[in-house]
């Protein structure tokens, strides 16, 4: 397996693994579902993903087959008690079905948080759904604790 930044030519891999993802979502039903990818732009989002120097974006490969990819940020953070001043946020990880449970996402990650160490970022975050019982189980089997829970209301 192999880990590589995307281009240009690899959009149409982006489109469909952008929207395994909606629909492996969609059953969790949310109050701030996400937005159907074939109703976003997603040629405006790729551009931005590839292209800016804060974002780690990743495509994994298997015998030269895109199997998914990974998206993390260094984002500025406000004053705390740590003195930090940028921290990572894990965003989203996603592995076509036929490639799950082979080590691809921990191998992934494994490389995020090295290139955030590289960045001098000393703490990263990660979020999902309440209900998808299989990122929880993945996040702790890599080190990450439970911190808070995240409550959200329509008005």
């Amino acid at each position: 397996m192999i880990l590589r930044k995307p281009n240009n030519k690899d959009f149409e891999a982006y489109q469909k693994l952008e929207i395994e993802f909606y629909l492996h979502h969609k059953p969790y039903g949310t109050l701030l579902q996400d937005i159907d990818p074939r109703k976003r732009n997603l040629k405006k989002e790729f551009a931005s993903l590839i292209n800016d120097k804060n974002t780690f974006f990743r495509f994994v490969e298997v015998n030269g087959e895109i199997a998914g990819y990974i998206y993390g940020i260094i984002q500025k953070i406000g004053e705390n008690e740590k003195g930090w001043k940028k921290i990572g946020d894990l965003n989203s990880i996603i592995v076509l079905k036929k490639f799950r449970n082979k080590g691809l996402a921990k191998f992934m990650t494994k490389k995020f948080f090295s290139w955030l160490k590289s960045k001098k970022i000393q703490y990263v975050e990660a979020s999902c759904n309440v209900k998808n019982n299989n990122i929880i189980k993945f996040n702790k089997n890599i080190g990450f604790q439970e911190q808070h829970i995240k409550f959200g209301r329509l008005l």
